[in-house]
């Protein structure tokens, strides 16, 4: 046989076997009335054939309609393929079997001379031998197939090891690509399987589906069992206790190294038993909402803190290791942060607005790909805070930090950032109080023009979104928006006015071509990124979806997953 009809076979097998696969996963994934015991295992099923699904669009997509591309070079990886599916159709089979021997006859019939489709096309399920049935009724009857746990367990881990396997095979890009989207897909569904969710999580060793449902199901049901917005129009007679106090830090347990709070001084840092951490201190526009509704408010700042103090490493998240909260009084709140691993305790850290203002000379401004990296990280950190349902709402760089690499004191590694400035951050849910943070006109060039004013609009994700997007210019041209020079091709142009004369000076920076200009110093893709944020282009998706929120958030999420963090994740230097 000749190389390309090979080919062309082997890409037919490996798609027919696939679909064999798919259809095995949804018939088991198609029972009625499953039994509550086994929910979990059910949840297990999805999230493997969800996996599944996703490596099927990523590498098998591109050869359904042109199956002649395929290269000799992989024929070797293909065949490969189809050993991994056919071992995956027997651990269907397998599983089979065992259901036959403890009484319950699942009519799968053995494979001897027939297709994989045949094969298929011939199972059914009853009690007693029964007629052959189609794919589309074996759901009614498939029930009997799990009455064995612990062989319903074995079989989706076994699942589990071949999707490991087939996701080996793709690129590191790829691999975090498809992970984004396993976990959007899942944040996005029925919350009231959050902790089914986790549990089948937790089973199959997927750290980061395990955290981010936990994650959820503290933002969905509170501490208490209770969704936060119900708080809000409760009497206070009928109010909740107070939180649980184990994360609540009083300013004496703290030996502070200098003054524990300034007007002019966010942070502070401090000792908590032996240990440096740096506390975060911020406070709200007005905060007559805390003073009205002061449980809502503090059950609001012990599931931040909850959440932050979980181990949130298999999501990647560039935030530090939250201990507990302060409250200086009814309008300041501080949380306090363990330092980065590797942090000495005299050192102090720098904020991305310091480094941008401290531009001297060339050798100031670090390289292309250390830019890249840093952008890296803050994109991937802002898409997990609006995937497990929190809003940051207050993006800038005087609330991202980097701390001296070890045994310096002015060496920073600018791969490695921290954000910070939580305090005004709220779940997103319906009916939750939206606090702004104090009106200063610098840090207005970084909040969404829908959030300024004396009427500003609810807060929503794609409002963080924007914030990013004057970040990542800054970041792209390592200098402050604030300073965006005049050149001489722009002299044609209308003079770019200050931003204390224009409240829509980056609105400005955008349409008379500053921004676009980014692509001499980042190239093409990574401007792209920038403009989608700072043209407001996931606006839309809140405008176009209004009223259906997990729809609203699922394709946002992908928005910008697809436009934003996948695109800047491939640029390199």
């Amino acid at each position: 046989m000749d190389p390309i009809s090979f080919g062309v076979g082997l890409v037919s097998g490996v798609i027919q076997i696939y679909g064999a696969v798919t259809a095995a996963y949804d018939m088991y994934l198609g029972v009625v009335e499953f039994p509550t015991a086994y929910q979990e295992l059910r949840m297990g099923l999805m999230i493997e054939r969800y996996r599944l699904e996703l490596w099927g669009r990523h590498v098998l997509a591109e050869y359904e309609h042109d199956q002649h591309r395929l290269p000799a070079q992989e024929f070797g990886l293909w065949k490969l393929f189809e050993a991994i599916f056919t071992k995956i159709l027997e651990a269907f089979r397998e599983n089979n079997q065992a259901m036959e021997n403890y009484g319950a006859h699942t009519g799968l019939p053995r494979q001897e001379g027939l297709s994989e489709w045949e094969f298929l096309e011939h199972m059914s399920i009853s009690t007693k031998s029964p007629p052959k049935y189609t794919l589309m009724e074996l759901p009614k009857t498939l029930k009997f197939v799990l009455r064995e746990k612990k062989r319903m367990q074995q079989l989706i881990q076994q699942l589990s090891y071949w999707n490991d396997s087939l996701d080996k095979m793709t690129s590191r890009l790829d691999q975090e690509s498809a992970r984004r989207r396993l976990r959007a897909h899942f944040s996005t569904g029925d919350t009231s399987e959050l902790r089914d969710l986790e549990a089948a999580a937790a089973f199959l060793k997927h750290q980061d589906i395990q955290r981010m449902a936990r994650a959820r199901t503290i933002i969905e049901q509170g501490d208490i069992g209770e969704p936060l917005n119900r708080l809000h129009s409760r009497s206070p007679e009928t109010l909740p206790p107070t939180p649980p106090p184990e994360y609540r830090l009083e300013m004496n347990d703290l030996k502070w190294r200098d003054i524990p709070y300034k007007t002019d001084q966010p942070r502070a840092m401090a000792t908590l038993k032996d240990e440096p951490v740096i506390v975060d201190w911020r406070s709200c526009h007005d905060d007559s909402w805390r003073r009205e509704h002061p449980a809502a408010f503090r059950q609001r700042t012990a599931n931040l803190t909850k959440i932050l103090n979980t181990d949130l490493r298999p999501l990647n998240l560039s935030i530090l290791h939250c201990v507990g909260y302060l409250d200086k009084n009814s309008n300041v709140t501080g949380y306090a942060f363990r330092l980065p691993p590797g942090a000495d305790t005299g050192q102090t850290p720098r904020t991305l607005h310091q480094l941008l203002s401290n531009v001297r000379k060339a050798d100031d401004i670090p390289d292309l790909g250390e830019r890249f990296e840093l952008a890296k990280a803050l994109v991937s950190t802002l898409f997990e805070i609006h995937n497990i349902g929190w809003l940051h709402k207050n993006v800038q760089p005087k609330n991202i930090l980097f701390w001296p690499r070890k045994g310096t004191n002015d060496e920073f590694d600018i791969s490695k950032p921290y954000l910070m400035g939580f305090d005004i951050a709220r779940p997103n849910l319906p009916g939750e109080f939206s606090e702004r943070p104090p009106g200063r006109p610098e840090d207005d060039l970084y909040r969404h023009p829908n959030y300024k004013g004396p009427q500003p609009h609810s807060f929503q994700p794609s409002f963080d979104m924007y914030s990013l997007g004057v970040v990542l210019y800054e970041i792209g041209v390592w200098r402050r928006v604030t300073v965006a020079p005049q050149t001489a091709r722009d002299s044609g142009r209308p003079p770019i006015p200050t931003y204390n004369s224009d409240p829509q000076y980056v609105e400005t920076l955008v349409r008379n071509g500053s921004v676009s200009e980014i692509k001499r110093f980042t190239g093409a893709r990574y401007r792209d990124a920038v403009m989608a944020c700072l043209r407001r282009d996931f606006d839309v998706v809140w405008e176009e979806q209004a009223g259906d929120r997990e729809k609203q958030l699922q394709t946002y999420l992908d928005q910008v997953q697809m436009r934003i963090v996948d695109t800047i994740a491939h640029c390199s230097a």
